[in-house]
């Protein structure tokens, strides 16, 4: 029997995801390449981000409505602004008016990585996270406020200090040891947080040695995209959100 051969490249004639990113980001595109369905395509728009702080990340979701009005053009079936922390600096109610905007300037649903974040475990049933992150103690504080807000406990919190470029430039085996640090006994999952963070490479090696789930802001956002497009959810190999 011939073998059936798969075409890998995304198809233009599929639904087309429009994905806003901090400019400085770099790891977000090739881990969707990597792992997303190829009846989905996806297309850019950059918002400039110098600091990783909340004053860098509000400066930088003044930019958000414009590359909404930009990716309109394309009559996108969705629209995902991919950046964990410029989607809870300003808490539960600054998401919604980030997403009800988004939605409105480009005509269709929108998403955040951060509530997709909170959908996540409560799909998975956790209540009580590990967190690790790249980012300075102001912004960590931040994310801890975002989740405490939806009645999620934060049992431990490491981070890395680091702000803007100089996190995409962590190897995996770091965030291994990172990951390692912020687990906790107390906690049901271990979410590791930021898009331009090469996280998804390691959640699999990960889960086997925590015994628990591990989430990573791009598996979590490309969930949430492929749920909110009626896509199967299942891609085996990148953690147990995604092979559920």
């Amino acid at each position: 029997m011939e073998r059936e051969v798969i075409d890998p490249r995304p198809r233009p004639s599929g639904q087309r995801v429009g994905v806003i990113l901090p400019s400085v980001n770099a790891v977000l595109e090739p881990d969707l390449a990597w792992v997303s369905p190829p009846e989905l395509s996806f297309h850019f728009s950059r918002v400039p981000l110098a600091e990783t702080t909340p004053d860098g990340l509000r400066e930088m979701n003044k930019s958000v409505e414009g590359a909404a009005a930009l990716l309109s053009h394309l009559s996108p079936n969705l629209l995902a602004y991919a950046c964990t922390s410029g989607s809870f600096v300003d808490g539960e109610a600054g998401l919604r008016d980030q997403l009800a905007t988004m939605s409105k300037i480009a005509g269709c649903p929108a998403i955040a990585t951060s509530g997709a974040i909170i959908d996540a475990f409560r799909h998975i049933g956790a209540s009580r996270i590990a967190l690790a992150t790249p980012y300075r103690d102001e912004v960590n504080l931040a994310e801890k406020a975002f989740f405490e807000s939806h009645a999620l406990t934060v049992c431990s919190l490491v981070g890395m200090s680091l702000s803007g470029p100089a996190i995409r430039e962590v190897p995996p085996h770091r965030i291994v040891e990172l990951a390692r640090a912020a687990n906790s006994a107390e906690s049901d999952a271990l979410f590791i947080s930021c898009t331009d963070f090469r996280a998804l490479e390691v959640l699999e090696d990960l889960e086997r040695e925590l015994s628990k789930p591990v989430l990573s802001s791009n598996q979590v956002t490309l969930w949430a995209i492929l749920r909110e497009l009626g896509k199967p959810t299942v891609i085996p190999g990148f953690g147990r959100l995604l092979a559920s």
